[in-house]
């Protein structure tokens, strides 16, 4: 992770009491609305979402309903719009602000998800927390996921690079139906947080599937074709016009401007813990506007 003189983050009206010190975080984005609109087309945002470049960095550790930080290495580690309701559990479990997620987490989210689907496994937070854990960032701010220490058989290897600047490339979604972040805070119980959970019988046979892949690493969980594959991705099959306005799917502001304001329908997003099941036909459902027909919200 980066130090904090080092980093600049996206920007959003600071309100929240007593996290001040955040503030040093984050600076403007590098950003430009060029290149928003060229990651909105290349990662084939949905219709609607309106994204924003503000002028006030701080704006990254509100948690205001329905506003999402995206930062450009996050989406480059396997992060999607709309957001799978197992990825968004664990933002939940964990109690991450998304402006303390380190991109590369992004990569062990998504890609145990992959894994699971590949395997036809549930994913779930419990099983999760059976391969990987949340560490926080020695002499910085902020966290990240690696595996699980002690295990004997890893499921995911840890990425050997670690991504300079991350905190400088980023923008807003500011109306993300169903989306609510966590309360922005440095001091999480890790400990806590990470204490594996009972698992029930058919968690076992899941947890015995997993158990049996080869380790991988996790950056090549992430490539285009797997996530394609899997349903979680479809970055893939358009030519991107950069020049076409009508192809711009999201509404880009800077300084109070915007060029489309189209509002989406909200999502509800069920409470406790979710999990995604596999389906033979991922691709053709999973992404319809907001509508996640492969996605079951359940409790664990």
């Amino acid at each position: 992770m980066d130090e904090v003189s080092d980093v600049a983050a996206t920007g959003v009206a600071f309100t929240e009491a007593g996290v001040q010190v955040s503030k040093t975080l984050f600076d403007i984005s590098v950003l430009s609305r060029d290149k928003v609109s060229a990651l909105a087309k290349k990662y084939c945002f949905p219709r609607g979402l309106i994204c924003s470049l503000p002028q006030d960095p701080n704006e990254a550790t509100e948690s205001k309903p329905d506003l999402f930080v995206v930062f450009m290495d996050a989406l480059e580690h396997g992060l999607r719009l709309p957001i799978p309701s197992f990825a968004l559990a664990i933002l939940r479990h964990f109690k991450i602000h998304l402006s303390l997620l380190q991109a590369q987490s992004w990569a062990f989210i998504i890609g145990f998800l992959v894994k699971c689907l590949e395997i036809k496994a549930t994913a779930t937070v419990r099983l999760f927390k059976e391969f990987h854990a949340l560490a926080a960032s020695p002499g910085k701010r902020g966290h990240y996921f690696k595996s699980r220490p002690g295990l004997t058989k890893k499921l995911l290897v840890d990425p050997t690079k670690s991504v300079k600047g991350w905190r400088g490339r980023y923008f807003l979604v500011k109306n993300l139906p169903g989306f609510a972040p966590c309360q922005w805070s440095n001091s999480l119980d890790i400990q806590c947080l990470n204490k594996r959970s009972v698992l029930t019988d058919a968690k076992k046979v899941d947890m015995a599937k997993l158990s049996a892949l080869e380790r991988e690493g996790v950056n090549h969980t992430i490539f285009e074709d797997r996530l394609r594959r899997v349903g979680l991705s479809m970055s893939s099959g358009r030519r991107y016009h950069l020049d076409d306005e009508e192809e711009i799917p999201t509404g880009i502001e800077r300084e109070g401007v915007q060029n489309s304001r189209e509002e989406p329908e909200a999502r509800p997003v069920a409470e406790g813990e979710s999990c995604i099941k596999p389906s033979s036909s991922p691709l053709l459902t999973f992404y319809f506007w907001y509508s996640f027909n492969l996605v079951l919200h359940t409790f664990d």
